[in-house]
């Protein structure tokens, strides 16, 4: 596995600072994040029900019908590349690793490319995976430069996948609006803006038809009762 910032207890061992004199910017989770109530007995006792209003919160906040909960938008990217065969996938570089070592680890051929070098390399792609805004770099993307990247990709069957994990802040930049059409996948998290990284809860906007094969791949109860019950509230 990849190494990963938010390892405050460790630091502060290695280290020897007490955990309270540590500012962690190292995961870009918000310090000040949606406070979380009393979680109900009920949600620790029973098995997580589908039909609790986590799914009809999220289509309502994010605006759009086509969405599957998943176990925060690293499940997803781990999951992704097993739905696709062998394929040429372009990732933006730098950004967050663990989108290349999924794709890697499948088997797929992949290439890093800056955010210059996108177009001119599109038409050599099955998948192009970026993420938006970026990060770590804030870079952002031009919408209509991105609906004409999922539209040449779409038309010989490609796809375009966007992790919008820091989006909130600006919806009005992202692409989730047009997340039902085939070959355009965008993948969101509430661990970011809301600060609930705890958890651990995401979400994939697709075309129906791939969000039922992630789910099957997934399983049931992907979400704790806890988390769903708190996701709902904070949406």
């Amino acid at each position: 596995m990849l190494e990963h910032g938010g390892r405050l207890q460790e630091a502060a061992k290695r280290y020897k600072i007490p955990l309270a004199d540590w500012l962690d910017l190292s995961t870009g989770i918000n310090p000040n994040g949606w406070p979380v109530p009393p979680i109900p007995a009920t949600c620790w006792a029973r098995l997580p029900e589908e039909q609790d209003g986590l799914l009809a919160a999220a289509q309502d906040y994010y605006g759009t019908d086509y969405l599957l909960p998943v176990a925060g938008s690293q499940a997803a990217i781990q999951m992704l590349p097993t739905l696709f065969t062998h394929s040429r996938v372009g990732i933006i570089d730098p950004g967050y690793g663990e989108h290349h070592h999924a794709w890697q680890q499948m088997g797929h051929e992949v290439q890093r490319l800056s955010p210059e070098l996108m177009h001119e390399q599109l038409d050599t792609l099955d998948v192009l995976v970026i993420i938006h805004p970026n990060n770590p770099t804030g870079t952002r993307f031009d919408k209509k430069k991105l609906h004409g990247w999922h539209q040449q990709l779409a038309k010989r069957g490609g796809t375009l996948i966007i992790d919008e994990a820091f989006m909130d802040t600006t919806p009005e930049h992202s692409l989730v609006c047009a997340s039902g059409q085939k070959g355009l996948i965008i993948l969101k998290s509430m661990g970011k803006f809301f600060g609930l990284a705890g958890a651990r809860v995401g979400f994939v906007a697709a075309e129906p038809e791939l969000l039922q094969r992630l789910h099957e791949q997934l399983g049931p109860w992907t979400l704790s009762g806890p988390a769903r019950y708190v996701a709902t509230k904070a949406l």
